[in-house]
């Protein structure tokens, strides 16, 4: 059963990395573009309408980067629980086994 069990500590550390640059990138993205406008690129519509984008824009991007982070959070936490029912179990079968129990 043992061998068939088994958490890569290391690959949920490079995605938790990997999550936590993601969210970085974005928010960068995110804050460079809040600035730019295109106010007399066209219409006074089309200079409304791009406004509205960039508001929604706006919104989406920060709910996407919290989201980001949540879920690196969730990883961080789901490879310490792995990590700490791993070495329960461990001490368990090993106190099983100096009892002279099957194992």
């Amino acid at each position: 059963m043992a061998d068939r069990l088994k958490v890569d500590g290391t690959e949920l550390d490079r995605f938790f990395k990997d999550l936590r640059k993601a969210r970085e990138s974005f928010t960068a993205v995110r804050k460079a573009l809040h600035d730019q406008g295109v106010e007399g690129l066209g219409t006074d519509d089309l200079d409304k309408a791009c406004d509205r984008f960039q508001e929604d824009w706006r919104h989406g991007a920060e709910e996407i980067a919290e989201q980001i982070g949540e879920l690196a959070d969730i990883t961080r936490k789901a490879k310490d629980d792995f990590h700490e029912v791993d070495v329960a179990l461990e001490r368990a079968l090993a106190k099983t086994r100096r009892k002279g129990g099957a194992g």
